[in-house]
């Protein structure tokens, strides 16, 4: 099935950039919680990556990752505009001034996109297909759990430093780092039912289960075709292994197994 054939990819990643954009703008924003201090960006990222997660396991690593590429791309434009008028023809009059101390350096963050965002993602999209087929689509809560622990800790350990040093001492940086990543590992686990649902619906609407048999996980082939001799699409198959053990629970499995 081609991508044109998909009802809601396109969706989103529609919905995946313009969270990413949001992160962006809220980077700079933080929140004290008795002592512990969290971004804006990170209390909206998480649901960037339950989408990122979503995509990789319905429709397989190289359209999942595509979407990498796209972030990286808008994300650009949008920091790129952001920088360029905070710096031309600064005005005296006061929001000026607080728009150009925000935004003078706001190449910080393009800087942070173009590392932080590739090595997050596609870890979180290694992670995702590869566990998949290691354990033939079953766990998903331990393959969704374990990705955003160890994706989202790559991408705090390479964004916030470049975004945020010397803008925070350097307590107030590990502090950000730790408690930003321990509220992701939480919300994590509270959208774990919403993750596991919105899967098991957009799989049923788009009639696909993909699995990436065979598939390089070289970021830089995302955009190729894969081998059409390969039927990596699990969706029917996978319906009728749930229906047998269903029935067999129910102890009217055929005799001999058909």
């Amino acid at each position: 099935m081609q991508v044109r054939d998909y009802k809601l990819y396109g969706l989103i990643v529609g919905l995946s950039v313009a969270i990413m954009i949001v992160c962006d703008a809220l980077i700079y924003k933080t929140i004290n919680i008795y002592g512990l201090k969290i971004t804006g960006s990170g209390i909206v990222f998480s649901l960037n990556f339950l989408l990122s997660t979503i995509a990789t396991e319905v429709y397989g690593y190289r359209l999942g990752s595509r979407t990498v590429w796209v972030f990286v791309f808008c994300q650009t434009v949008f920091v790129v505009l952001i920088n360029i008028f905070a710096i031309i023809q600064p005005e005296g009059n006061e929001l000026a001034k607080a728009y150009h101390f925000l935004f003078h350096d706001y190449w910080r963050v393009m800087l942070a996109v173009w590392a932080a965002v590739p090595a997050a993602y596609f870890c979180n999209g290694f992670i995702v297909s590869w566990l998949k087929i290691y354990f033939n689509g079953r766990l998903f809560i331990a393959r969704y759990i374990l990705s955003a622990v160890i994706s989202q800790g790559v991408m705090l350990l390479i964004s916030y430093p470049i975004n945020l040093y010397g803008k925070y001492s350097n307590a107030d940086l590990v502090n950000i780092i730790m408690t930003t990543w321990s509220y992701k590992v939480v919300i994590s686990v509270v959208l774990l039912p919403l993750g596991l649902f919105l899967a098991l619906v957009i799989k049923r609407i788009e009639k696909t289960d993909y699995y990436d048999w065979g598939v390089p996980y070289n970021p830089f082939l995302v955009f190729r075709e894969n081998d059409p001799a390969i039927d990596r699409n699990r969706y029917d198959r996978s319906k009728s292994e749930q229906e047998y053990y269903r029935r067999t629970d129910n102890g009217s499995a055929p005799v001999g197994g058909a």
